[in-house]
């Protein structure tokens, strides 16, 4: 599958004005496997996350209650990726109920393209 080179472009010029890029990512079946068949893409992606960590905010995008979010967020950490923002994220733009992300991780957003453009972004770092 071939990476969408403007989408890699737009990913280079915000770190290059930056320092850093935005990640946001889901939890459930994204980085922890509900579903057995997610497993080894879960994985995949919270390997990446942990190299990607150096250079990005990580912004925790998920529903839970308020101690599930905790425990979420303690997982990620005890995972080498700890998150940075948790149901929110640093850039605020209009009313500031959107959430802002330079990419998103999401089983239900097109994972495997996204993983693979964030893969050769980093590879190209």
């Amino acid at each position: 599958m071939e990476v969408n080179n403007n989408n890699l472009a737009k990913l280079h010029k915000v770190f290059k004005e930056h320092g850093k890029i935005i990640i946001g990512v889901d939890f459930d079946d994204t980085v922890f496997p509900l579903d057995p068949e997610c497993a080894s893409m879960c994985k995949a992606v919270r390997l990446l996350l942990q190299e990607c960590k150096v250079y990005s905010i990580l912004c925790l995008y998920t529903v839970a209650d308020t101690q599930s979010l905790e425990y979420k967020k303690e997982i990620m950490s005890l995972w080498g990726i700890p998150v940075d923002y948790v149901n929110e994220s640093p850039v605020k733009l209009g009313d500031g109920s959107k959430p802002y992300f330079n990419i998103l991780l999401d089983d239900k957003a097109g994972l495997y393209e996204t993983y693979l453009l964030l893969q050769k972004f980093n590879n190209q770092l």
